[in-house]
């Protein structure tokens, strides 16, 4: 695997053949790897970034605190056999500093998490863009655990006709429904036999089993601080913190069909 950290490493393995693009902020998980995996089934050369955004973190957020693995990443990118890993400083993705210079859809962003975190998908957007733009990919793989995110990138590409085909992929999941992500090692042993519940949470609502209100009172008798929990698009969303570690999920309505027939 090559490890590319400049625009100019970047300049010289762009050529003829397809380019599939993963981007991620590290602190790699099976999630993160099932993308992976994903993009080397679209094209026969994968590319993975690893890059902590600072903008789209507010000021009381977990910038310094959020995980970083670098050593652990590379090995588990090279057990997949990636062949090129993007590393890049700050100064090369923001050598003017750290400016917004894209902006999200205002009707998808503020809402759910765009309420509580504002300017985040600013940052992503920005972020994002300037990833594309240097890495010229042709398939970009995004999970669905970020929904708002995803369509939010999907309008970005469409606005600016960036040349790229946005590749969605489903919830990568632990054994008992958790959602994975990289700030779940910030949960203590107590709050990991919790987190589940927030996925029976929306699964419960999207059979028609709880209401919406109901499901609320629940998840805060169990020591959720709930950001929200709401139908959109088809899906019911949710964020909340247990303990000081932010979890989000989501889960599809037409999903659930099958199993209301059953």
């Amino acid at each position: 695997m090559q490890i590319l950290k400049t625009k100019n490493d970047l300049q010289k393995i762009q050529g003829d053949t397809k380019l599939a693009f993963v981007p991620t902020m590290g602190a790699l998980h099976e999630g993160h790897l099932s993308l992976v995996k994903i993009a080397q089934s679209y094209a026969k050369k994968v590319i993975v970034s690893i890059f902590v955004n600072p903008t789209q973190f507010g000021p009381n957020e977990d910038l310094s605190k959020y995980p970083r693995t670098i050593e652990d990443d590379i090995k588990k990118l090279e057990s997949l056999n990636v062949d090129f890993l993007f590393l890049p400083d700050a100064s090369e993705l923001y050598p003017q500093g750290l400016e917004i210079t894209h902006f999200a859809n205002k009707e998808l962003s503020e809402a759910l998490c765009g309420l509580n975190r504002p300017g985040h998908f600013d940052g992503v957007c920005t972020v994002v863009y300037k990833l594309f733009d240097l890495i010229k990919p042709d398939y970009a793989i995004f999970g669905q655990k970020d929904y708002q995110q995803l369509l939010i990138i999907k309008d970005m590409v469409k606005t600016e006709q960036i040349m790229l085909e946005i590749i969605e992929a489903e919830i990568f999941r632990e054994a008992d429904g958790l959602a994975m992500s990289s700030r779940n090692i910030y949960l203590s042993p107590e709050q990991r036999l919790i987190a589940p519940k927030l996925n029976k949470a929306l699964k419960s609502v999207a059979q028609g089993k709880q209401s919406i209100d109901e499901a609320k009172l629940d998840l805060i008798s169990l020591g959720f601080e709930l950001d929200y929990l709401e139908t959109r698009r088809n899906r019911v969303f949710v964020a909340a913190k247990l303990g000081s570690t932010r979890l989000i999920d989501n889960i599809s309505l037409s999903a659930m069909i099958p199993l209301l027939n059953n």
